[in-house]
Formats: structure tokens, sequence, C-alpha cells
């Protein structure tokens, strides 16, 4: 599982995405991408709100995961 290997091989410096590697990493390639949707259309009305302006965009509630599913997306793209 790619958690453990980046938490073996290197030094993460948000454990929570480690957390929502180990979380999301057993989806198959369409759910990973279903997820990836869900969570990014979440983050664009989070976006969108006018009460976020000026709010960096790391306080996203899905802001994490959609890095790790993106990053799962990509790796399992390519390797799989």
């Amino acid at each position: 599982p790619l958690s453990e290997k980046l938490a073996g091989q290197t030094h993460v410096a948000v454990p929570d995405l480690l957390e929502a590697f180990a979380r999301l990493e057993h989806l198959t390639i369409p759910e990973l991408q279903q997820a990836f949707d869900d969570a990014n259309d979440r983050f664009r009305t989070w976006v969108e709100d006018s009460q976020n302006v000026g709010r960096p965009i790391s306080e996203a509630p899905d802001y994490l995961d959609r890095i790790a599913l993106d990053s799962l997306l990509e790796r399992r793209m390519w390797w799989e």
C-alpha cells in the first residue's frame, strides 16, 4: 500500500495526508474516479461560498482527500 510505502521511505509533513491515502487506496479505479469527482464537487462548492473568500484552500474539508485521490488515480492509471 502506498500509505505504508510513504510512511516507511519519507517524512510526510502532513500526517493526515497519509491517513487519507490509507483510507482511500483500496478503492478500484472507477471508485477512485467517482470519489475524486464527488470530493472535487464539494471542494468547488466550498471555494465558491462567499464565506470562504480569503481563506486558504487547505482549510477546505476535502483538500487532503482531493490530493490523495488525484495521486492514487495517477499512480494506478500508470501502474495497472
